[in-house]
């Protein structure tokens, strides 16, 4: 079954991809100034933002293992 993007997911995707550039670009100046703490904490925020955008593959990967699962266990 293959869901059709909606423009509303692409453009939420994009905000995604989005903030997380503006993470990295912050936590890379954070690092400059010598505060690692911050900017480590600015990288995971950067990191959580890439999985929201890939969060319909992430999705599809967890139905997928269920669905193995399931066909194995029978």
């Amino acid at each position: 079954m293959k869901k059709r993007k909606t423009f509303g997911q692409i453009i939420i995707t994009a905000m995604f991809i989005w903030s997380a550039l503006l993470c990295h670009f912050e936590a890379s100046s954070l690092r400059e100034e010598g505060n690692v703490s911050s900017a480590a904490l600015y990288w995971f925020f950067g990191f959580t933002a890439v999985l929201g955008a890939f969060r319909f593959k992430i999705a599809e990967l967890i139905y997928g293992l269920i669905e193995f699962k399931n066909k194995n266990k029978k």
